[in-house]
């Protein structure tokens, strides 16, 4: 099983960990306890074992380059004053962002529980690629 750890949790050893792609601007993630100490993003094996987990095959990723592969089902829009609006899946969306450091053009996914038909109206935590236009 493929894991991509997002960031690290509020423990050592714990992490946040997409357990699918992204659809419609939201990425499915839960906490899982990992067997390292490497600095997140990266993407890993995980085998099973009678004891617990191991992990192989881990490399450092980039989020940018993970944004663009699944470009069709990330937010892009533009953040001003805190809101967040764009498009995803052919359709408006416009979200509260908390983060105050995000502002432009962005490429983004907003992590979830259990992805619903709907974004959250508002966005606690934000993984986000600002665009820079030269």
């Amino acid at each position: 099983m493929e894991l991509l750890a997002l960031a690290k949790g509020p423990l050592p050893g714990l992490y946040y960990v997409a357990t699918s792609p992204p659809e419609c601007g939201q990425i499915r993630v839960r906490l899982m306890e990992l067997p390292t100490n490497e600095e997140p993003p990266f993407k890993a094996v995980a085998i099973r074992a009678g004891g617990g987990v191991a992990l192989i095959n881990l490399t450092k990723i980039s989020l940018v380059d993970y944004f663009f592969q699944h470009i069709g089902n990330v937010i892009e829009g533009e953040v001003k004053n805190g809101v967040l609006e764009g498009v995803v899946c052919n359709k408006k969306v416009k979200l509260r962002v908390t983060d105050r450091t995000l502002s432009g053009p962005v490429l983004a996914v907003v992590p979830v529980a259990k992805r619903r038909r709907v974004l959250p109206r508002v966005a606690v935590v934000v993984y986000a690629y600002e665009v820079k236009i030269a």
